[in-house]
């Protein structure tokens, strides 16, 4: 298969907390209850979610960075 359908694999965990979508670490995945850091330094504590919760902006700063580590790994691939 070529590389081009080749994952670059997961960047985050998008969750919504307090009315914003923060991306968490992908070391493991995020359960409600579990206090994690985001992306953007922030320190929230992981909640169950609706549907309507997914419709909340996301955090421009964890959106930055979730780019900048996605770009990251597809350099190191290419290399």
């Amino acid at each position: 298969m070529h590389d081009i359908f080749q994952p670059a694999g997961l960047v985050a965990y998008w969750r919504p907390v307090d009315g914003v979508r923060h991306g968490l670490s992908p070391v493991e995945p995020p359960y409600p209850g579990q206090e994690r850091e985001t992306l953007c330094g922030a320190t929230v504590t992981v909640v169950k979610t609706t549907a309507v919760d997914w419709l909340a902006p996301t955090c421009g700063a964890c959106w930055d960075e979730a780019k900048a580590r996605r770009d990251a790994a597809g350099k190191a691939d290419a290399q």
